[in-house]
Parts: C-alpha cells; sequence; structure tokens
C-alpha cells in the first residue's frame, strides 16, 4: 500500500515583504504615524479655538502629513540608506559654494612612523 504524506515547501513570503502602513515601507511608517499624530493635534487646537475655521484647521494639520509624504517617497523609499543625508550634505555644500575635499582645504597629515618618500633616505 502507497504512504501518503504532505509535503512542506519553503516560500519566503515573510522574508519577502516590507511591513507598513499606507505604502510607507519599515521605519518610514513610523514618520508616517508622528506626523498623523501631529495632524490630530493641530487639528484639534485649530479647531477647539474660539474664532474656529475647519477647512482652515484642515489645511494647517494636513501640513506635517504632506511633508513627511514627500519627504519618505521621495527620499527614502526604494532610495539607498544614507541617500537622504548625502542629498542635504551636498546641497549645504553647493549653497556655500566651497569644494568640499579642495587641496587647499585638506591639512597634511604628518605621521612619525611613515616615510616621508620624497626625502633623500639617511646614508
Amino acid at each position: 500500500m502507497e504512504q501518503q504524506g504532505v509535503k512542506l515547501h519553503e516560500t519566503n513570503e515573510g522574508r519577502d515583504s516590507q511591513q507598513g502602513i499606507a505604502g510607507f515601507e519599515g521605519a518610514n511608517a513610523l514618520w508616517f504615524i508622528l506626523a498623523f499624530g501631529m495632524a490630530l493635534m493641530i487639528f484639534q487646537k485649530m479647531a477647539n479655538a474660539p474664532d474656529a475655521s475647519i477647512p482652515m484647521a484642515m489645511l494647517m494639520a494636513s501640513v506635517p502629513l504632506v511633508l513627511v509624504s514627500l519627504y519618505c517617497f521621495g527620499l527614502k523609499q526604494g532610495k539607498p540608506p544614507s541617500y537622504d543625508v548625502e542629498l542635504f550634505e551636498w546641497l549645504i555644500i553647493k549653497a556655500a559654494k566651497a569644494p568640499y575635499f579642495a587641496p587647499n582645504k585638506v591639512e597634511p597629515v604628518a605621521l612619525p612612523w611613515v616615510d616621508d618618500p620624497t626625502k633623500d633616505p639617511p646614508i
């Protein structure tokens, strides 16, 4: 008589998926949750004011959500881990109009255990 059994195949589904909320992957979802909390606080503060304007409160509350969405989708998701930091550094260097590693900005390092090849060896 032939034996029957269950064959198990590993699918790696857990490793292939990214955790996220509303399209934000991984740690970017935390930024979104923080922005959502700030939006709720801003809306509550502006909507409970004596001269409250609900459309204005909604507009001001959407600012953190829009900024975080632009940051995450534009500079974080699908990019290398340090893409945003390096872009900001590059923008600051370009705005200052100063070369970053220009030869006149770099000072030579004198190490006593390294021989200077330009000097003649002692005889």
